[in-house]
């Protein structure tokens, strides 16, 4: 039996029904996970903003990642930039980041690349995690962003009563969790940057997520399911998520720790949450 096509009609269907329309939408997405899509990932934001929903989407672009100048690396850095695998061996940006950029890492997925690629997007000025919006409320959500307060995309998401959708995807997608972290007093990591008017700057980022999902039974209260095609939607009320997710973090600080023990991101994390406190 064939996989029906998912239309923009059945995204602005299903959204309509999850309480979304009008509203902030954090998207974190698989395109494959739907099945077959008519007109590919656009059709997936076009949907929610028939809605009058204003799309958020993570567009990192760790290309503009440089290492560590040894006279600006800090001497106790719990910084995972020490392991050496970012940047990637041999590789030097060929130009800096500035908000006009298109570029964004392929792992980021089809539907990120979209908003991207829409005229219509905003995009933070991170030159290494950025988001990028589309929607009536695009400015006000990420003209804040910059590369020391990386995740105020993410609270304002919050103070709008926003909402984050993982379509075929899971918490190890979520990015709100990192604010989690932050709020919980676990430090965000750091890395360097080349901008493109040619100065390189320290920006604060996430650290390792793949462990984020043994967080799922702390905040499954203000989880809501639905499926579209073939992908499952996971919808999580942001404010919601954050506060238990936050609790979570302030009770246990490896409660996102992935299965690794080698993982040199989650072993920094750890180790200053241990020498903080």
């Amino acid at each position: 039996m064939m996989s029906p096509v998912v239309s923009a009609a059945d995204i602005a269907a299903a959204a309509r029904q999850a309480g979304m329309g009008g509203r902030t939408v954090c998207v974190h997405s698989s395109l494959r996970s739907f099945g077959t899509v008519a007109d590919g990932p656009s059709t997936i934001v076009q949907g929610l903003l028939d809605v009058g929903a204003t799309v958020l989407v993570p567009t990192s672009s760790f290309r503009f990642c440089l290492a560590p100048k040894p006279d600006t690396a800090p001497t106790r850095s719990f910084n995972s930039e020490d392991d050496g695998s970012i940047p990637p061996t041999g590789t030097t940006p060929q130009r800096g980041f500035d908000v006009s950029a298109r570029f964004i890492d392929p792992a980021m997925g089809a539907v990120p690349a979209s908003v991207l690629a829409d005229p219509r997007h905003v995009r933070g000025d991170h030159p290494l995690s950025s988001f990028a919006a589309i929607g009536p409320g695009a400015h006000a959500l990420v003209g804040g962003q910059s590369a020391e307060d990386v995740y105020s995309p993410l609270a304002e998401l919050v103070a709008r009563d926003g909402v984050v959708v993982c379509m075929g995807v899971g918490l190890d997608a979520t990015t709100l969790l990192h604010l989690a972290e932050a709020q919980a007093d676990l430090r965000l990591l750091r890395r360097w940057a080349l901008c493109s008017d040619g100065t390189v700057v320290e920006a604060v980022h996430g650290g390792c997520s793949h462990g984020f999902e043994r967080l799922a039974p702390a905040v499954e209260s203000t989880e809501r399911r639905r499926v579209v095609g073939e992908s499952t939607w996971r919808i999580f009320d942001a404010k919601a998520l954050l506060a238990m997710a936050t609790e979570q973090f302030r009770r246990d600080p490896s409660a996102g720790v992935c299965s690794d023990p080698a993982c040199a991101r989650c072993r920094d994390q750890l180790a200053y949450a241990i020498a903080a406190g």
